[in-house]
């Protein structure tokens, strides 16, 4: 593999091993409503099945995955983008995929921070956040989070489309940032996976409605092309 950002690659991968070792948990005023751990591999190893390329789906629990050694584009996420991280890469070709199952927001914040840390990361003007799955999320968190990024990056979010008790209140509280920060953008997969009466699309889900199948993965992708392109 390529040399990554400033230092060699072996020791940003230890560093963020042991970083990130404490991912997973899920918020206790929620108890088992986040899809498990198990769940979560077994819809990743679907996804290698129905991939037109085996490069296209993940099977790992954690993924930092790249192809360029100059990377224009970070993208944090869960397990919807851990399991099709190849994928991402595939039509994002500069990204950095930083995903993990069952990461919840509150992970992404010292996540973030650390990858600061690195001279390639700081130099990145454009910031993917898909996370919201696993857990809530607060204005707190989104604020530390914005104040890590700066007024002069571009934070996409990707509202959520969970059948999960916290879905409308993420998708609410997501929803109302362009107005607070005018360097937020929003990509709608919750409508983007919805049929005209407002049910889940069941053609782009597996069975546990969250993780997108082939066809999911294709739309979600899309619309997050649109988003990008929109600035440009």
């Amino acid at each position: 593999m390529k040399r990554l950002l400033s230092g060699t690659l072996l020791a940003f991968l230890g560093f963020a091993a042991v970083a990130y070792g404490s991912e997973g948990s899920v918020s206790p005023s929620y108890g088992d409503g986040a899809t498990s751990n198990a769940v979560a591999m077994q819809r990743i190893a679907q996804n290698r099945q129905v991939a037109p390329e085996p490069g296209y789906a993940w099977t790992k629990p954690y993924c930092l995955r790249y192809r360029s050694a100059h990377p224009d584009l970070l993208i944090l996420g869960d397990s919807i983008f851990d399991g099709w991280s190849g994928y991402l890469l595939h039509v994002f070709p500069r990204a950095l995929v930083d995903a993990r199952v069952g990461r919840q927001f509150s992970s992404a914040i010292p996540i973030y921070r650390r990858l600061l840390a690195y001279p390639g990361v700081r130099s990145i003007r454009t910031v993917v956040v898909e996370l919201g799955t696993n857990g809530p999320v607060t204005p707190e968190q989104v604020a530390q989070f914005m104040r890590l990024a700066g007024p002069n990056r571009r934070v996409v979010f990707i509202v959520p489309e969970v059948p999960r008790p916290w879905a409308t209140e993420v998708q609410d509280l997501y929803a109302s940032l362009p107005q607070a920060y005018p360097n937020v953008r929003l990509e709608y997969w919750n409508r983007i996976a919805s049929l005209p009466d407002g049910q889940e699309n069941g053609s782009y889900f597996w069975g546990d409605g969250v993780h997108p199948n082939w066809n999911g993965i294709r739309a979600l992708v899309g619309g997050l092309q649109a988003v990008l392109e929109q600035d440009r």
